[in-house]
This record gives C-alpha cells, structure tokens and sequence, in this order.
C-alpha cells in the first residue's frame, strides 16, 4: 500500500517505522526534510499547512492512504479537502476537530453534557481574570486557550504569582484563557480510535514526572474493563454525538486526559492525537495491523472488521530522558524501543510483569545514562518499584 504520512514529528516516524516492520512492502511518504530514516519513508518537502500541494502530491501519485499528525494540517482542514476528493484519510475535520484544539470549546462542551471536569473559568479580559484568582483556591492552572502551537499550561499557589501568570499570557497575544482548579492526583490518557460512529478502546497510559525524566506505564490496574465501559459510555458517545450534531462526525484518533478516584472520573483535556510518548508505549502492546485499523477508521467500516482491538498482556514500561544525561547512544538490546525528540531519549520496555520490565529498564539505563542520573532514577524510580 502506497501511504503518506502528514506529519514530522515523533510520532510521525514512530508510525512509519511500525508500518514498515509490520509491512516491509509498504510504500511510505512523509511531509518531512529530515532523511534519517530514507529507508523506510521518502521524504517530500511540502509544508505541512499547504493543503493544496498535498492534496495534488495524493492524486498524481497513487497514495492510497493518508494518516494525519500534524496539528497545522488538521486545523487547515486536509481531511475536508480529501473529503471532497474521495481520498482515504485518518484525521477528524478541521470543525470537528477543534473540541481539540481550544480549551474553552471543550471546556463549555464538558460542562454543557455535564461530564466532571475541574471547576474552570474562561476570561477575554485581563482585569476580569485577575480578579476571579483573587478568591480562588490554591493551587490554580492557567492555560491558553488557542493550543495548535503548544499548550501553555502554569500552575501556580499564590494570587502575585498567578497574576503575574495571566498578565504574561494576555501580553503575548491570547485572546482568551483558562483558569480552573488544579490537582495533584496522577492522571491518565485514554485513547480511542472512531469512525464517527463506533469508537474502541486503544490503550491507557499512566504519567508522573521529575525534572530530569519522565515516566509512562500501561496498562495500569486502575483501568479496569468497567472504567473503559464507563468512559465510553458517559464520556466518549456523548461527546461524539454532540460533535455530529453541532458540526460533523469526528473521526480518528480521540484521546481524553482524566483524573480517576473510587471510580469517579474526571476529564482534564482532549487530544486528538498520542501525546506525549503514548503512541511509542501503545505500539509496543499492539497485536493488530496498524494500518488496518487506521484504515477502517477512515472508511468508515471499523464495526464490520473489529469486535476490539488487540493488545498483548504483556506491561509497557518508557522513560524519557534529557539528552545530555546520555552517555551511549550507540548501545541497542532487542526487545527495546529506542526514539528521540529535540530534548529527549525515550526508552521502552515490555515485560510479563511490570517489575520485569522495569529490570530490563534498569539493566539498560546502567549502560547508556551518566552515573549521577542513573543512580537518582534508580533509587527514585526502579528499585523502588521493583522492591513492591
């Protein structure tokens, strides 16, 4: 299958490299310049918001297929053009897909079909949203609401240093923000895959953070099948439907930030895609054809090929950390995932159990992390749990 990919980033070579170890005949094209990996995907330089350059490199190719990563392409609208042209595509429209990408629209659609979500307030003026923090209670998150670029979100635990936080963000340009009630608890992203009709469950990921690296695991025994039929019951139809009546069918990836306590659930944010290392942690688990089940997401006939999609039960373990606390890049083990971002090196490992993966975590870090950092993650982080 010819396929293109419209995206650069992590996530984007993530995927091509995972289609072409599932497939090694699949033909993959990126809207990329980096040629690293030239023997897995061809790189064509188009911008990633030239919709019309796009669209013309599909039709007079052959691309068969197309799978959306890219934030600017979404939000210019690359799946109402392909609509329009009949081409297959996984990317919800440019209408549907800005529950995602503002924070007050998903916010109101939240609070209007009564789905929990932190106590928020949305303000345009600056003096309005001053003095909404001046009896607020403490902690506070304040974000941009227009997050296409990245998500400016600060907490912050006294009235100075969150005034000083809302004058920052209305200086550089926002029309709009977010403030609402912040918490401490560990949150969760729980991922789907949708037609617009029928959503499946693709895997939940578990985050806590440090400064010099960040953790991910899943799946995580909090997420029990009940949460899942909760969540898609009374958070993810009611949001699909809401979406189809006021703009059009979303379709594509869908991913909710929650907070869960004694089986209450709460929902932070709304994705569109795999933040952060998920997709890394959820390919790793995938028992299914990728490509498929993009594939039937994007025609439309996921219900006639699918019953779920299926993961291993194995445990997917990822630490990513700081570039510079590296000390071998070279050093590669089978079994381990390995993939880099602009600051960051990404580690993944799988095991029976999740103390088994985190051993070949530790095992691992020994190797190709400088001392210091590898002590402070094993006595913080790995030996820790693997004593429990």
């Amino acid at each position: 299958m010819k396929i293109l990919i419209a995206g650069s980033d992590l996530n984007s070579i993530i995927t091509a490299l995972y289609i072409k170890q599932q497939d090694e005949d699949a033909d993959i094209y990126m809207t990329t310049d980096n040629n690293s990996y030239s023997n897995i995907y061809t790189a064509i330089n188009i911008k990633e918001n030239d919709i019309n350059s796009i669209v013309d490199f599909v039709k007079y190719n052959g691309i068969e297929f197309t799978i959306v990563y890219s934030k600017l392409a979404i939000i210019n609208g690359i799946a109402d053009e392909f609509k329009k042209e009949e081409f297959p595509i996984l990317c919800p429209l440019s209408d549907s897909a800005r529950i995602t990408y503002f924070n007050s629209i998903s916010k109101k659609i939240l609070y209007k079909l009564k789905i929990p979500t932190p106590k928020f307030g949305i303000f345009d003026r600056e003096n309005l949203a001053i003095e909404y923090i001046r009896n607020a209670q403490y902690p506070i998150l304040v974000r941009n609401d227009f997050n296409i670029i990245e998500r400016d979100i600060n907490v912050y635990t006294t009235f100075n240093k969150g005034k000083l936080g809302i004058q920052k963000l209305f200086e550089n340009n926002n029309e709009k923000i977010v403030i609402e009630k912040y918490t401490e608890e560990n949150s969760y992203c729980m991922y789907f895959i949708t037609d617009g009709y029928n959503a499946y469950p693709l895997c939940a990921c578990l985050h806590y953070r440090s400064e010099k690296y960040e953790v991910t695991v899943s799946p995580d025994s909090k997420i029990t099948e009940g949460i899942w039929k909760q969540v898609l019951q009374n958070i993810i139809y009611p949001l699909l439907d809401d979406i189809d009546k006021y703009t059009n069918k979303y379709a594509g990836i869908l991913g909710i930030k929650v907070i869960i306590k004694d089986n209450n659930i709460m929902v932070l944010d709304i994705y569109n895609n795999f933040e952060n290392y998920d997709l890394q942690v959820f390919l790793t688990l995938l028992e299914d054809d990728l490509t498929q089940i993009y594939y039937s997401a994007a025609t439309g006939d996921i219900a006639e090929k699918y019953e779920y999609i299926r993961l291993s039960d194995r445990y997917s373990y990822t630490i990513a950390v700081k570039k510079e606390e590296v000390k071998d890049k070279e050093y590669e083990e089978e079994g381990i995932s390995i993939s880099e971002d602009v600051n960051n090196y990404i580690i993944t490992t799988t095991g029976a159990t999740l103390s088994r993966a985190k051993e070949v975590m530790k095992d691992f870090l020994s190797i190709v992390l400088n001392e210091e950092c590898y002590k402070e993650i094993n006595l913080k982080e790995l030996t820790k749990e693997i004593i429990h």
